[in-house]
């Protein structure tokens, strides 16, 4: 892969040509269509159509209905347009047609406002027959078409497009200017290699990528645009090759054969088994085996563990470590945020205090826990390879930090990191094993296309012993109802997490914000002390706040989404979110499994404000009826799309012009098999270039320079 060179191959160019080569495109055009759909003619070719519409469905005035499409003869018996008067706001010119033959009794009138009286008398005269396009309206008793799409002599019908794409517009643009310009660019498109194998053309009759482009702009057939349409489908699946091309050479990048040892030191691991005060569950004694043999083969490991909100991950992390650690070398946790870091850092101090490890916790200088001198030592221990794991956040992978022999890097919450990140913190070492986690489960499709670089394990079961999660869906008005209810769990000795989607109002939006919810509880419940954690905090007051919760010294939690992953404090089993319908599905989901730690029965209570989006019902509805994960990921990529699922750091590659995950999800298998058969076949990287140009996944290939 080293001999890859990143350039943009010859023969496409002219797809990278500016729009402002287009005829009509002006300077103030231009910046606008750069704005809103891109600088290049491919761009704008990937500007799809939102339908299309046959304006010869209907051309019968008799038949037609209110609001629909209709192109039909006239013949002008009466002409209004007065001489255009630019005093007046509104200027009315209405032209009195009769439709032809056995439709000559039905009257249609055409309406325009404010338009050129002489343009308008050029083309309407008395006696003339004339053909005209656009929408139909009832309006007092009467059928009539305001600004006509089309109207031309009968003679030139032809002028009118069978098939007329409609596209989304902004201002300064209409749709017959978006037509000229795409037809203008359909012709500019030049001829390019075919990338796909003879065999899938042949079994799915895919027509090349020229044509399925112009097809979809310049229809012959209402169905050209449809998802499922044999055009779409031959787009969808370039756009996918490229996704799975960009994923398997990133995976050539991380995954090089290693030299290592084959053989584990079990002992640290059967040590560690004898003192874990829980039994593991069945999935992740599979997962751990998986890791383990990925471990110990002589290629390098990249493996996501998914699993369910509490189901036992940082445990599996534990032990891969101590596979990883056992024959001399390092390991890393690396997490997004101080407040993971430090609680993954006491429990795994705590779970291993009886053993002979060198266990140490790395933030960054503003942040770090403790003196200077501290950090300092610390650094020199990664450095001389005393430290076995060690746990922190962006700081592992900064210039300064130096390891002896790292040898795994697991990363926590991976969706809070991106492709560079995995990469710098696998740099840090020679061959490093790679695990990422999360705790949000990825819908498969997802998976495929976002993570097709790895290998994924899954955690489904729930420690033995949790009792499921009440989740209950109210109204704001029921605040009185789930404060009483929160008076009397605390006199049994629960805690309680109360979430707000804020700190303060913004954009607008009637939010509730965490201080002032503070201030409220802290007023109704008087005695009761109540802690505060949010994002604008510095750290040692955050860590104050969960603390003092976590010993049960206060026992309510105000908090933004800061405690949405890693807070583990079990005495907690009431969870309240206010404007639930604010959040997506798996960010509720994952605030709820902040509860349900313990053998206790736990409560998530989802505050919504009135007159729900018909969205937001089936959200709130879903989240009632199901705590698996799983489920829930499927049901929000349908309901947000993948772009939201992921957050920006992933879902830059997958931000799909073609592809519809639903729709398309089954094209997923080919395009990996015909992703591998071009890396085999096309030795010169002619065609790849070619296809990851075009789907601009340049900054994937960009990771291969160098090897």
């Amino acid at each position: 892969m080293s001999n890859l060179i990143v350039q943009r191959p010859d023969n496409i160019f002219s797809l990278f040509a500016s729009l402002n080569n287009l005829n009509g495109v002006g300077e103030k055009k231009l910046k606008l269509l750069e704005k809103k759909i891109g600088p290049y003619l491919i761009n704008l070719l990937f500007y799809l159509p939102l339908g299309s519409i046959d304006r010869f469905k209907n051309t019968s005035l008799k038949t037609i209905q209110h609001n629909e499409i209709i192109t039909c003869e006239l013949e002008v018996l009466e002409v209004n347009i007065p001489p255009y008067n630019y005093r007046k706001k509104v200027n009315v010119s209405k032209i009195i047609t009769f439709g032809l033959n056995n439709e000559s009794n039905v009257r249609l009138d055409i309406i325009y406002f404010g338009q050129n009286t002489q343009y308008l008398k050029n083309i309407y005269q008395i006696g003339k027959k004339i053909i005209v396009s656009g929408k139909f309206e009832s309006f007092n008793g009467l059928g009539q078409i305001v600004h006509p799409d089309y109207v031309f002599p009968i003679k030139d019908k032809y002028k009118i497009p069978k098939i007329e794409n409609i596209y989304s517009l902004f201002e300064g643009v209409n749709q017959k200017f978006i037509s000229k310009i795409l037809k203008e660019s359909l012709k500019k498109i030049p001829e390019i290699p075919e990338w796909l194998s003879q065999r899938t053309l042949k079994d799915y009759q895919f027509v090349d990528w020229k044509t399925s482009i112009n097809k979809l702009h310049s229809p012959d057939d209402i169905s050209n645009n449809q998802l499922d349409s044999i055009f779409r489908k031959r787009l969808a699946l370039d756009e996918l090759i490229a996704n799975q091309l960009s994923m398997l050479m990133l995976k050539n990048k991380i995954s090089k054969v290693k030299i290592k040892s084959s053989e584990i030191n079990s002992k640290l691991v059967m040590d560690f088994y004898k003192i874990i005060p829980f039994q593991l569950t069945q999935n992740q004694e599979k997962v751990i085996n998986e890791i383990k043999e990925d471990i110990i083969t002589n290629s390098t490991m990249v493996r996501m563990l998914q699993g369910d909100v509490g189901s036992g991950k940082t445990i599996v992390a534990l032990i891969s470590m101590l596979h990883a650690i056992s024959d001399g070398s390092q390991a890393v946790l690396l997490v997004p945020t101080e407040i993971l870091a430090i609680q993954h850092y006491n429990s795994i101090k705590n779970l291993t205090k009886t053993m002979n490890l060198e266990i140490n916790l790395l933030l960054g200088e503003s942040r770090q826990v403790g003196s200077k001198k501290n950090r300092l030592e610390t650094i020199e221990k990664i450095k001389s390879g005393v430290s076995q794991i060690i746990i922190g956040t962006h700081a592992l992978f900064s210039k300064k930090i130096e390891y002896r022999n790292l040898s795994l890097a697991v990363i926590d919450e991976q969706h809070r990191f991106g492709v560079k990140q995995r990469l710098e913190i696998t740099e840090k070492g020679q061959n490093v094993d790679v695990l990422v986690m999360t705790a949000t489960p990825i819908p498969r499709s997802l998976a495929l296309t976002a993570y097709g670089d790895m290998n994924i394990s899954s955690i489904k079961e729930k420690p033995i012993g949790r009792i499921p999660i009440k989740t209950y869906v109210m109204p704001h008005s029921k605040l009185e109802d789930v404060l009483l209810s929160i008076r009397r769990a605390i006199s049994k000795g629960d805690l309680v997490y109360w979430v707000c989607p804020l700190i303060e109002e913004s954009e607008g939006l009637d939010l509730v914000a965490v201080n002032e919810r503070y201030e409220f509880l802290k007023n109704y419940f008087g005695n009761l002390q109540i802690s505060l954690v949010h994002g604008k905090q510095n750290q040692d007051e955050r860590e104050k706040s969960i603390e003092e919760f976590k010993i049960g010294k206060s026992k309510i939690l105000v908090a933004t989404t800061v405690i949405e992953v890693g807070v583990d404090i079990p005495d907690a089993t009431i969870m309240v979110i206010e404007c639930a319908e604010r959040f997506g599905l798996a960010q509720i989901h994952q605030l709820r499994g902040r509860v349900g730690r313990s053998s206790k029965q736990s409560s998530c209570i989802l505050l919504y404000k009135s007159q729900l989006t018909p969205v937001a019902h089936s959200r709130l509805k879903i989240l009632k009826e199901t705590d698996d994960g799983f489920e829930i990921a499927e049901n929000d990529l349908i309901l947000r799309g993948p772009g939201e699922i992921l957050g920006s750091k992933q879902s830059g590659n997958i931000d799909f012009k073609f592809v519809d995950l639903h729709i398309h999800g089954d094209l997923i298998s080919l395009a990996r098999k015909e992703a591998e058969y071009l890396l085999e076949t096309d030795t010169e990287f002619k065609k790849i270039n070619v296809l990851l140009s075009i789907f601009e996944n340049n900054e994937s290939i960009k990771l291969l320079k160098g090897g």
